[in-house]
């Protein structure tokens, strides 16, 4: 499936390392863990000359209907990136890393290449959750796919299954019909349950993940996910179970809750999130096999605008 794949524009890592070696609060995590692959801090300086270099190249080709096609395609690329901001997941929230990267790639692909259009191509539409980087698939601002997908074979397919849904409930006009907007309960419930698997049911795996959330998201962000999800557990049991019951609320009302894309947003924020900030816990403690010594020179090959 092509539009899984995290394939980002050189425009992307350009902006988003000269982002990174701007924070001297990212230093020391940042030479820390390029350390592990024996690369100083002046790297990020080096790596941003290097696809700013490549994303210049590329202008005197592309158009605002090619942009795609100029993507970089060594899967290195976005697990590289990615590894590198797990390291930095105890820094607190990554949502004004995320907002100013994909406002700096919007103004200078905007600028660079004409006659690009709205809504952006995923290749130039980067995103950050959970100190993963990801990209946005679809013409809203989500969902979005992961530059590493979780390792456990069930929440992969889990979440893939996910985004696809809602890739198709986003092109059909509302009001959507009921089975297909309910979905999103049980398999929320069910990637929970997948992510966190320790737990034994997806209620206590889901409040984990909730908490987890704070670490990373903007406060104002997080509150609305923590109220959103408070009680997705009871919702979850409302569209199972369909006969009332004074302990849950009833169907008729729960279904009737997500009929458009407003009515979804927060569900798929909180999953994305979860997932994501699983996939950077992950990377934390093994990285991807791309990401090793020596990986920097696989890479410049792509790189390359000399040959």
């Amino acid at each position: 499936m092509d539009w899984l794949r995290c394939e980002f524009s050189p425009l992307v890592y350009a902006e988003l390392y000269r982002l990174l070696s701007k924070r001297r609060d990212f230093a020391e995590p940042l030479g820390f863990r390029l350390g592990e692959i024996n690369y100083s801090i002046d790297w990020l300086e080096e790596a941003t000359g290097a696809y700013e270099a490549k994303w210049a190249h590329d202008l005197h080709y592309l158009t605002g209907d090619s942009i795609a096609d100029f993507a970089l395609t060594q899967p290195g690329h976005a697990e590289l990136a990615t590894w590198l901001l797990a390291g930095l997941s105890a820094r607190g929230s990554c949502y004004d890393l995320s907002s100013d990267l994909a406002t700096a790639v919007l103004e200078r692909a905007s600028r660079d290449v004409p006659g690009l259009r709205s809504p952006l191509h995923a290749s130039v539409s980067p995103a950050i959750y959970g100190w993963t980087l990801g990209r946005i698939v679809g013409d809203e601002e989500l969902p979005a796919a992961p530059a590493a997908l979780p390792s456990d074979e069930n929440a992969r397919k889990a979440f893939v299954g996910f985004m696809q849904h809602v890739l198709l409930l986003q092109s059909l006009a509302p009001p959507w019909p009921e089975m297909m907007t309910t979905a999103t309960y049980w398999r929320g419930y069910g990637i929970a349950e997948a992510l966190l698997p320790e737990h034994g049911n997806g209620g206590m795996a889901l409040r984990q993940l909730i908490n987890e959330a704070s670490r990373s998201m903007a406060p104002s962000m997080y509150s609305n996910l923590s109220r959103y999800f408070q009680d997705f557990n009871t919702l979850r049991h409302a569209v199972s179970h369909i006969a009332d019951d004074d302990s849950r609320p009833r169907f008729v009302e729960v279904a009737d809750a997500i009929q458009e894309w407003p009515d979804l947003r927060m569900a798929v924020v909180g999953l994305t999130q979860f997932v994501f900030q699983e996939v950077a816990n992950e990377l934390r403690e093994t990285p991807p096999r791309s990401v090793r010594p020596g990986v920097w020179d696989t890479l410049l090959h792509e790189l390359a605008t000399d040959w």
